[in-house]
């Protein structure tokens, strides 16, 4: 009995302790870790978003990038960091939900290493070919592309990244043959494809915006469920002759697994603050992206049907990757 009674103070004082230490929640900087290099689409999010959570938490936020992998070395850190709440990782959606069906050697687990937080933001991205491509819309890179297979090639930014996985869909759908060449990074891929190098890419919008407006690219379609106000003279694949076409790429927030549940729950609330921030809000939409602010059930939501359609794209395709 008296042992019983021991235990039993012990878990009230173990998670009384807990509670205490959630109610402090910051009191140090906090590292939040990004699976990509400077200078990118999530590098930016971060930033902001660091920005923004500083000033509302009064704590600092540190941004650490952590490239490799495809995110799989920033994932498994944090994976196995102390579930605190003081580290975090923005992660882009490819690494919790394709790379799992992709990759066989991943330290982590997307779903019970992980405690999702928020969504924050979304990219739709776009079709771009090379001028000299014999095709004006997106119809007729369809025509040609079967009139002549594997005679197109597209660059692709690392397997399993939203830029690879577009056009994979886009062929399954369109039954094309179009060859992959890698690229390390969107730079020299946007730079093979405006030299004729390469034929055509999915790229974000204001690349597709910038080099289209001096002639260098063509820009087919977007890939979203209406026009974007960035591109509002360019159809939607839907529209260009590719029904239920759509493809974008996620940014989500999340802790390590066994973060307390109310200091999750704090995080979310930060984060619906933030993104909500008009000036946070204009910022996102110069860059071509769309602000979310979800709760950490959506996201998990999110996580689980994105999960699903992509495991089905790979299996029916049979994408494989140099393991």
């Amino acid at each position: 009995m008296r042992i019983a009674v021991a235990c039993l103070v012990s878990a009230l004082l173990l998670c009384s302790g807990q509670k205490v230490r959630a109610d402090d929640y910051p009191s140090r900087p906090i590292k939040l870790v990004l699976p990509q290099p400077a200078g990118g689409a999530v590098d930016l999010i971060a930033r902001a978003l660091g920005d923004r959570l500083s000033q509302q938490m009064r704590a600092s936020v540190v941004v650490e990038n952590m490239p490799g992998a495809n995110g799989s070395l920033a994932a498994g850190n944090v994976a196995r960091a102390a579930p605190d709440g003081y580290t975090l990782m923005l992660a882009v959606d490819s690494n919790l939900v394709i790379n799992p069906s992709l990759y066989h050697n991943l330290t982590y687990d997307s779903f019970s290493d992980f405690a999702p937080i928020s969504i924050i933001a979304r990219l739709y991205v776009v079709l771009v070919t090379n001028p000299k491509v014999a095709a004006h819309d997106v119809r007729e890179l369809i025509a040609y592309a079967k009139a002549h297979p594997n005679k197109l090639n597209y660059a692709s930014i690392g397997l399993g990244t939203a830029m690879h996985m577009s056009m994979e869909l886009f062929k399954f759908m369109t039954g094309t043959q179009i060859n992959q060449v890698s690229y390390r990074g969107t730079a020299q891929a946007m730079t093979d494809v405006v030299a004729g190098t390469v034929d055509l890419m999915f790229t974000g919008p204001p690349s597709a915006k910038s080099m289209s407006a001096g002639g260098k690219l063509r820009v087919l379609a977007v890939a979203s469920p209406e026009r974007m106000a960035l591109l509002p003279d360019v159809p939607t694949m839907e529209e260009a002759g590719v029904p239920g076409y759509e493809m974008m790429s996620w940014f989500g927030l999340l802790a390590p697994g066994k973060t307390p549940h109310n200091i999750v729950e704090r995080l979310a609330r930060e984060v619906d603050t933030a993104v909500h921030d008009p000036k946070f809000g204009e910022h996102m939409k110069e860059q071509g992206l769309e602000t979310v602010g979800s709760t950490p059930a959506a996201m998990l939501a999110t996580m689980r049907s994105d999960s699903e359609k992509w495991s089905a794209l790979i299996k029916a395709t049979g994408i494989t990757i140099p393991q």
